[in-house]
């Protein structure tokens, strides 16, 4: 499995794990446990990082989002972004259900990364419906991510 998830202007595309159909968990239902349309078999709740392809799939995502999103802004050529995606992804996993963690390439995505005025990666934004609550930036343990999370 990838160390990422897709995710469309609709909802996250999450692979069922036992028969691997690709199933569209809606951002308003992220908190939820969802079923997987061809298997029926239980869906996990989202423990992996998603990244965000569109300014329009994240706008939908934070406007629809019941959990707290934690946004980790990056690009392929920073080496502390680099070194930052596995802890991203051990944070997202150990907070499943808790918080959705997703991923903006500043590079790909600039009209987000404006939006929150990133002058610097790796930087970090914690939003809360759909408001921004908190920011940090440089690298960042999974342990110190997830209590700035839940302290923020």
């Amino acid at each position: 499995m990838s160390h990422h998830l897709e995710s469309d202007e609709r909802g996250i595309i999450l692979p069922c794990p036992a028969c691997g159909t690709a199933n569209r968990i809606a951002y308003a239902k992220v908190g939820q446990q969802g079923r997987c349309g061809t298997c029926k078999v239980d869906l996990p709740l989202v423990a992996a990082p998603v990244e965000m392809t569109s300014p329009a799939a994240f706008a939908a995502l934070i406007s629809q989002s019941p959990l707290p999103v934690v946004i980790d802004f990056w690009a392929a050529w920073c080496g502390p972004c680099q070194m930052m995606a596995p802890e991203f992804t051990k944070a997202a996993a150990q907070a499943a259900g808790e918080a959705l963690f997703i991923k903006v390439n500043t590079d790909e995505q600039r009209q987000i990364a404006s939006q929150f005025r990133i002058q610097g990666i790796p930087a970090f934004a914690l939003m809360r419906n759909g408001k921004v609550t908190a920011q940090t930036s440089g690298f960042q343990p999974a342990a110190r991510l997830l209590t700035w999370m839940r302290q923020s």
